[in-house]
């Protein structure tokens, strides 16, 4: 099978859909790989390691989309990179549709392609194996990030997140008990920030305070805990994720007004339309903003910032399915694979998300039925 990866840096992504590793595995199995020539560089990988590997070096995007079967994208493909489908093709990657335009999903409904999102396989215990894995990194990249923002020089409220000697921590807020708050909690709590999360789930939430020790503070995602919580925070986490939907917009403008100047809001759910009322997309060139009076921060591809790590990840995990679809078709697989299964957004031009289709009026029909 011929596997295409395309050059995304135009939409300041640093990420590779595949490492020279990832490469490897496929070419040792007899698969042929249409590697976007520069795709690797901001992840620290240079052309000659992808063909030393077996890859096959392509410097068009139209040539990869035009030599592969699938095609791996990391940033949800745009306008450009939507016209370039071929029929009958298979792209996997993120692909965010609840917050896609409705012509770039008619486009691909009209080619019959099969749309794959990253974000949305899923196993039977409900873990997003994709998803889990990233949120490890972007844990740590709150961290990161907070530290800075919350720097004098940065216009923040000039804290250390630990605290020291007869001076209290930062107070760091989490909305959100899945993966991606958990990720962000264990960040926060071992720096020494005292921790507060908030979410809808009990099990969530109890599973987090007993794996914490007891250390975190837990409340129920109610608008008066929130109303209340947002306005002690130093930082703000929204790590809310509800896969293949939109996010619900829990903070509001007056919410963040009651915040505390200085302060640092993360929106983890930006990918997905964002959960902060005031939240709007932001890039890695120009990462943040201040709206009533707190630090914005909504870069939606926030592992960007440590590539080569995120496309080692990244690789790692899509490699086992690609071997899979490519030794026993697109149908078998699915067939065999719920995980993967739940992970399709566009299955041959039907819609099979029934939240997508409903968000755009458009008819919607079981991936079961089509298989």
């Amino acid at each position: 099978m011929n596997i295409g990866v395309i050059n995304e840096s135009n939409k300041i992504e640093n990420r590779a859909g595949l490492s020279p590793s990832g490469v490897s595995f496929l070419a040792e199995r007899g698969h042929t790989v249409y590697f976007q020539a520069g795709a690797g560089l901001k992840s620290g990988y240079s052309n000659e390691e992808y063909t030393s590997l077996g890859a096959n070096i392509v410097f068009t995007k139209e040539e990869a989309f035009g030599r592969s079967d699938i095609v791996l994208n990391i940033s949800p493909l745009d306008e450009e990179e939507c016209k370039l489908v071929k029929a009958n093709q298979i792209l996997f990657g993120f692909h965010h549709l609840a917050v896609s335009r409705k012509c770039n999903v008619e486009d691909m409904l009209k080619k019959n392609v099969t749309m794959i999102g990253y974000e949305i396989v899923q196993k039977e215990n409900e873990e997003l194996p994709f998803i889990e894995s990233l949120s490890e990194i972007a844990g740590q990249m709150c961290l990161v990030i907070s530290g800075n923002y919350l720097q004098t020089s940065q216009g923040g409220r000039g804290l250390v997140i630990g605290g020291v000697v007869s001076v209290p921590p930062a107070t760091a807020v989490v909305i959100g008990s899945g993966v991606l708050a958990k990720s962000a909690i264990k960040a926060m709590l071992g720096a020494g920030a005292q921790t507060i999360a908030l979410g809808r789930d009990m099990d969530r939430l109890r599973e987090l305070e007993e794996i914490t020790s007891g250390r975190l503070i837990t409340l129920m995602a109610s608008q008066y805990n929130l109303a209340r919580m947002v306005k002690v925070a130093d930082i703000l986490i929204g790590a809310v994720l509800l896969p293949g939907e939109k996010a619900p917009v829990l903070i509001t403008r007056d919410m963040v007004k009651s915040m505390k100047n200085g302060s640092v809001l993360i929106d983890l759910a930006i990918d997905q339309g964002g959960c902060s009322e005031t939240s709007r997309l932001t890039t890695l060139e120009h990462p943040t903003y201040v709206d009533e009076g707190v630090i914005h921060y909504c870069v939606p591809n926030i592992t960007s910032t440590v590539s080569r790590t995120s496309t080692k990840v990244l690789s790692n995990m899509v490699v086992p399915y690609l071997l899979d679809i490519a030794d026993g078709g697109i149908d078998q697989t699915l067939k065999e694979n719920t995980s993967l299964a739940r992970g399709v957004y566009v299955y041959n031009g039907n819609l099979v998300k029934k939240g997508v289709a409903e968000r755009f009026s458009m008819p919607y029909k079981e991936l079961s039925s089509l298989l």
